[in-house]
C-alpha cells in the first residue's frame, strides 16, 4: 500500500512542479507590473526599480554575476510625462489612455483654448497653410485634424506636426484607430494629441490642457545580467527586456503584462529550470532595459559585451509570451533554417504548439543588435487572441498564459536537442 503511494506521488509530482511554475511566472508578472515600478519607465525610476527586483530575484535563485556584477549601466535622452495629465475637449474630460495619449515627444502646455480645425483639403494648399500660419486665431489655437481621411496630402501633413507647421498651440488628431503609446526619443515645442473620434462630438469647440512634461538629457539605466557554469564553455544565451512605456502623466502607467513582464517572468522560470538542471552549455540570462526607447539597452551590451560574442552557439530572445493559443513565431526562423527545422522537430516530439511560423530578418526586439554581429539567434513571440499591445490594458489579469508550459518545454527542448546539426 505504501509503495503505491509513493508511485502514485512520482505520477503527480511533475504536475505539481507545472503548476507551480505557472503560479511563479504568474507571481513575478504581477510584482513587475505593480504601481510601485511605474510601469518599468522612466517617471520615477521605474525601470530602475524593476531591475533591482530582478537582482534580488537572480541572487534568490543563486544565479552568479556576469563578469562580477549583476547590472550594466548606461545612459539614454527620454522625453517623460510625470505630472498633470488633463485633456478636455469642450467642457469634457477625456480618460486618458483610453479616450486619447499624449504624442510621446510632446511638450508641455497649460491653459484653455479654441479650436481651430484644419480641413483636410486644405492640407497640399501651400499659399492657405502659410496665410494660416501668420493668423492670430491660429496661433492662439490648438488645431483639429482628422487622421480618419487617407488622402495622401493629409496624412503626410499629419506626419509633420511635430514642425508645427502653421504655429498653432498645439495639435488635436483624431483617429478611429486603436491608441497604441511608445517612447519619446526627443521633444517637440508643442503638444500633439491622439485623440479617438468616438469620445469627442462632431464639432471642437474649446480645448483644455494641463499636461507636465520633462525631457531628461541623461538618464541612468541598466541590463541585468547573471549566468549559470555550464559543463561546455560555449554559451547558450537567453534575453528579454523588462522595460515599458511607464507613466503617462501621475495617474496613468501602462504596466507592460505581455510586453515584456511575460518575457521577463519566463526567463526567472528558465533560470529556476536550469539551477535544478545544470546545463550543458553555460547558459547566460539578460533582461535589457532601454528596448522600447530603441534597443538601447541591448546595442550597448553589444558594443561593450562582457562575453565573447563569438562564443555564443544560440541566443534566444523572448517578447510578448501572454499567448500562444495558435503556436509561436521565430524571426530569424528563415535565415537560421537548420535550427528552424530543428525547432519544428523538437516541438513535434515534445510540445505540439499548433503551429511554429517563420520570419526573416527583423530590428524589432533585442535579438536584432547580436544578428548584426553574427550571433545565431532567433527572437521568439508567441501568437493567440491576445490583442493588448503599448495600451492601459495591457495588465497582468487580462493575460492567458495559454500554452506557457508547452512554449517553456519548446524552449528547454531546443536547447536540449536542437542545437546539434
Amino acid at each position: 500500500m505504501m509503495r503505491s503511494f509513493f508511485f502514485s506521488l512520482l505520477l503527480t509530482f511533475p504536475m505539481l512542479c507545472q503548476a507551480q511554475d505557472s503560479a511563479y511566472v504568474r507571481r513575478m508578472i504581477d510584482s513587475l507590473c505593480a504601481p510601485r515600478y511605474h510601469g518599468r519607465g522612466y517617471v520615477l525610476n521605474g525601470d530602475v526599480k524593476a531591475a533591482d527586483f530582478l537582482v534580488r530575484q537572480c541572487k534568490s535563485i543563486g544565479l552568479a554575476p556576469l563578469k562580477g556584477s549583476f547590472t550594466q549601466a548606461f545612459e539614454l535622452g527620454v522625453n517623460t510625462f510625470p505630472g498633470a495629465m488633463d485633456l478636455s475637449i469642450n467642457g469634457k474630460l477625456l480618460e486618458t489612455g483610453e479616450d486619447y495619449i499624449p504624442n510621446p515627444n510632446s511638450y508641455a502646455l497649460h491653459g484653455d483654448f479654441k479650436a481651430f480645425s484644419l480641413k483636410p483639403k486644405w492640407t497640399d494648399k501651400r499659399e492657405k497653410l502659410f496665410k494660416l500660419s501668420l493668423q492670430e486665431k491660429v496661433k492662439k489655437s490648438m488645431v483639429v485634424l482628422d487622421a480618419t481621411d487617407d488622402s495622401p496630402a493629409n496624412q503626410a501633413y499629419i506626419a509633420r506636426l511635430g514642425e508645427n507647421p502653421i504655429n498653432a498651440k498645439g495639435y488635436v488628431v483624431l483617429t478611429d484607430k486603436k491608441l497604441t503609446w511608445s517612447v519619446g526619443r526627443r521633444m517637440y515645442n508643442i503638444p500633439i494629441l491622439e485623440v479617438t473620434k468616438d469620445s469627442v462630438g462632431k464639432k471642437i469647440r474649446s480645448i483644455s490642457l494641463d499636461m507636465d512634461q520633462a525631457w531628461v538629457s541623461n538618464y541612468q539605466a541598466k541590463n541585468v545580467t547573471a549566468y549559470i557554469p555550464g559543463m561546455k564553455d560555449s554559451m547558450v544565451v537567453f534575453t528579454a527586456h523588462y522595460d515599458h512605456l511607464g507613466r503617462m502623466g501621475a495617474d496613468t502607467y501602462i504596466a507592460g503584462a505581455s510586453d515584456n513582464a511575460s518575457g521577463t517572468a519566463m526567463l526567472l522560470d528558465l533560470a529556476r529550470h536550469y539551477k535544478m538542471h545544470p546545463p550543458e552549455y553555460t547558459t547566460v540570462f539578460i533582461w535589457f532595459a532601454g528596448e522600447e526607447a530603441g534597443l538601447v539597452g541591448s546595442t550597448f551590451f553589444v558594443d561593450h559585451s562582457p562575453i565573447e560574442l563569438n562564443k555564443i552557439k544560440f541566443l534566444l530572445n523572448l517578447d510578448l509570451m501572454a499567448d500562444a493559443k495558435t503556436g509561436i513565431t521565430a524571426v530569424n526562423g528563415k535565415i537560421f533554417s537548420d535550427q528552424f527545422d530543428n525547432l519544428v522537430r523538437v516541438n513535434n516530439e515534445v510540445s505540439k504548439l499548433s503551429s511554429i511560423k517563420a520570419r526573416g530578418s527583423a530590428a524589432n526586439s533585442d535579438h536584432y543588435p547580436f544578428f548584426q554581429k553574427d550571433v545565431p539567434c532567433f527572437f521568439i513571440y508567441t501568437m493567440g487572441d491576445y490583442k493588448h499591445y503599448h495600451d492601459i490594458h495591457d495588465v497582468p489579469e487580462n493575460i492567458p498564459l495559454t500554452n506557457y508550459k508547452k512554449v517553456f518545454d519548446l524552449m528547454t527542448g531546443f536547447v536540449a536537442r536542437g542545437l546539434d546539426y
